[in-house]
């Protein structure tokens, strides 16, 4: 075979080479485990015609919970950290009592206690990570489109022991909008994405649950834009990390 290709080594052949290497390369990473491939999971391997920047989303705000404050270990009036990574927004303590203990934030008290900081958009998504969240009786999540001090807002939460919920919150009125099985790990990944009336809740990744706002809800909601924490369980739910960006693809 060596023999045959040097005496036909001409530019067309070439090219023709090429595009055959090409092929078996592309070939070769379409059958490649996920650990080859940077530990992406085959559903995550697809196309999409998108910007780039839809897909990801662009950052709005953040927090870690990990630096020290002037507040010390009280939630209100804490500017979120890094204040050069995620802007100069400060934490409002609607109802519960918040505070953060060795870079973890929760609240010993309250139901429906909610903590909340501004993003600039009624549209966003929002992603939580908590800790302790397999364990029955440990309800939190996290909230998009808070409206701040009137308290209404939309929260995806770990409900109850392997279930989540979509729920339209006013004030200490609970409305769920929608219900699914899920196994939870002690540490559990919440993302809510509100955009327009829809609502999509991941956990883990994985999306587990859709919503649709009613005209009324939308109307609501719209001086909603922040984005928080969300409790109505034992200070043993813990929230390690909240990041906001414009709404997924």
């Amino acid at each position: 075979m060596n023999t045959v290709l040097s005496r036909r080594w001409t530019h067309g052949a070439r090219s023709i080479l090429t595009i055959a290497l090409a092929m078996v390369v592309v070939g070769a990473l379409h059958g490649a485990s996920a650990a080859t491939l940077g530990g992406l999971r085959p559903a995550t391997l697809r196309s999409q015609n998108a910007a780039v920047a839809s897909l990801a989303g662009t950052r709005l705000t953040c927090d870690d919970f990990a630096l020290a404050a002037a507040t010390g270990a009280a939630m209100a009036s804490r500017p979120v950290q890094l204040p050069a990574n995620c802007g100069a927004g400060t934490w409002t303590s609607h109802t519960g009592t918040w505070s953060i203990t060795t870079g973890q934030a929760g609240s010993s008290s309250g139901a429906n206690a909610n903590a909340s900081f501004p993003v600039g958009s009624t549209d966003m998504t929002a992603e939580v990570t908590m800790l302790n969240a397999n364990a029955a009786g440990r309800i939190g999540g996290v909230t998009v489109s808070h409206t701040g001090t009137t308290r209404i807002y939309v929260a995806g939460v770990v409900s109850a022991l392997n279930q989540v919920q979509i729920r339209f919150v006013n004030a200490n009125t609970v409305t769920t909008l929608a219900t699914a099985t899920v196994t939870i790990g002690a540490s559990a990944v919440l993302r809510l994405t509100r955009q327009g009336t829809a609502i999509t809740l991941r956990v883990d990744g994985t999306i587990r649950a859709t919503a649709t706002l009613t005209a009324a809800q939308v109307t609501s909601l719209a001086a909603g834009t922040r984005a928080g924490l969300y409790t109505s369980s034992s200070s043993s739910l813990r929230f390690t990390r909240i990041f906001v960006t414009t709404p997924f693809a």
